[in-house]
């Protein structure tokens, strides 16, 4: 009902007024009114008595009783529809979103089935999702400039820069896919070459590395340390660097293809001139003192001497023929020393040699029988005799820790290894020697517990050989396992 005014009249007892029995049945229906609204009909049911700060509202709460109470407005009853309206803040306050249980806090646009970006409410972390079918359904860059997205079609992750999609790289792309490599130069890179720069074409190109001579490369290096002169000295600072040749006082050089020409420029003058300086013999030494002095040869005891034609001979004409054959004599242990002029030493054949003497021909054969190979095929020594192995060919070693745990691996880049990821080739042939025996027979499984791959060959008590097939998609990964013991496996991965 409206509110109700008690009349008083126009003057102070002028009789004008309602009458009391009027005035008291008003007063009580407007409190009846706000008793019904603001109570139970019987009380006034709003609690103060605890204290009410700015910004409160009255909040109906059921304890300590009911009644409406001065509280912070902090729970919606339904959707909060800003029509238009932003949430501020006025001051330099932040605006926090606080979610006090383990729910999400999620950012929608869009209809109710729309992607959302989500707070992660375990773990505070910010989880963001923007998949595209393919790269032209990808927002505009220019005004999503530094937004990050993936295209499902491509498998990779974009960023907008400079008004362009930028196409991020991952460890699977190789270096192929960088703009300035061309790996298909010359059919491609082989074994033993490097990048190098190509100016013509501003890209790294596969080439021979002429440092190192590999992959078929040239020799280019420093051709000399360092170079020494009567005065002076020099050292090369680069492969490249050159050393200069240069004539003196009548001398002048010339380089002709790879032939260096010293001509002498001058004259020889007088030909005339001491042949030699000083001779020294074992108790004296003689000086040359004219250009026309002579030197004779003259035989001691046992020695004579005979010049005929320009050639000096000197004949021992009493030879000792006896004497020791040899000092000492050295092997990879042991050594021996000749005791008397005709001591007498054997060359004996170890393991798999044999020796040989017929006349003053000493043969040495090796009489380890080698298996047969095939063209491409390499010999590869197993446990106790050699094998003919496909080529390249990399041995592995598998033992066990002794309590059916785990195989222990030895072998190319793994030492000790405990069920260690072995990473293989296509088109390699890989030895899988089980050394523990039947104790812990090795499997080479397509996964945990699965079938056995095909084209192994050998036995899982034994030693087992595998090639790679060059089909075999980069990325496959299979298993080796124990078949009794299935806690004992590691992975195999093709890369």
């Amino acid at each position: 009902m409206a509110k109700q005014t008690i009349g008083i009249g126009s003057s102070a007892n002028d009789g004008t007024g309602d009458t009391l029995r009027d005035g008291a049945i008003k007063a009580n229906a407007n409190f009846t009114e706000i008793y019904d609204k603001l109570g139970d009909s019987t009380n006034v049911l709003i609690d103060i008595a605890g204290g009410i700060t700015e910004g409160q509202v009255l909040k109906w709460t059921s304890s300590p009783t009911p009644a409406f109470r001065g509280s912070d407005y902090n729970l919606l009853s339904s959707n909060l529809d800003t029509n238009g309206n932003d949430i501020v803040s006025d001051g330099t306050d932040d605006i926090t979103i606080h979610q006090t249980g383990t729910g999400n806090i999620n950012f929608r646009g869009g209809g109710s089935g729309s992607a959302y970006t989500r707070i992660d409410g375990t773990t505070g972390y910010l989880t963001w999702y923007a998949p595209y079918a393919t790269e032209g359904d990808l927002p505009s860059a220019t005004d999503q400039h530094g937004m990050f997205a993936h295209v499902h079609g491509t498998g990779k992750g974009y960023f907008a820069h400079a008004a362009a999609w930028v196409k991020l790289m991952d460890y699977n792309d190789g270096i192929s896919a960088l703009t300035d490599v061309d790996t298909t130069v010359n059919g491609g890179p082989s074994d033993g070459q490097v990048l190098k720069w190509n100016d013509s074409n501003s890209k790294w190109e596969p080439a021979n590395d002429q440092q190192s001579g590999g992959g078929g490369g040239g020799t280019t290096q420093n051709l000399f340390e360092t170079v020494n002169a009567d005065t002076g000295t020099t050292t090369a600072s680069a492969a490249n660097d050159t050393l200069i040749i240069a004539g003196g006082t009548n001398i002048e050089t010339s380089l002709t293809g790879d032939t260096l020409t010293i001509n002498m420029t001058g004259s020889l003058g007088a030909p005339d001139q001491n042949i030699f300086a000083t001779l020294g013999a074992d108790n004296a030494t003689i000086t040359a003192n004219t250009t026309t002095d002579t030197l004779t040869f003259t035989g001691g005891t046992g020695i004579t001497t005979n010049a005929n034609a320009g050639a000096i001979t000197i004949t021992n004409d009493s030879p000792n023929v006896v004497q020791n054959v040899l000092q000492a004599i050295s092997g990879d242990s042991g050594s021996y020393t000749a005791a008397a002029s005709d001591s007498s030493v054997t060359i004996a054949g170890g393991t798999g040699v044999s020796t040989a003497v017929s006349g003053n021909t000493l043969t040495i054969t090796n009489t380890v029988a080698l298996p047969s190979a095939s063209e491409g095929q390499s010999l590869l020594y197993g446990t106790s005799s050699y094998e003919a192995v496909a080529s390249p060919t990399v041995s592995y070693a598998f033992t066990s820790d002794g309590n059916s745990n785990y195989y222990i691996v030895n072998g190319p880049g793994i030492s000790n290894g405990q069920d260690t990821t072995i990473y293989v080739y296509r088109g390699f042939t890989y030895r899988f020697d089980n050394v523990t025996g039947s104790g812990h027979p090795l499997a080479i499984r397509v996964s945990d517990g699965g079938s056995s791959v095909s084209n192994v060959s050998g036995s899982v008590n034994g030693v087992q050989f595998w090639t790679v097939p060059q089909t075999l998609a980069a990325g496959t990964t299979y298993v080796y396992q124990c078949t009794i013991h299935g806690n004992m496996k590691g992975d195999i991965v093709v890369v």
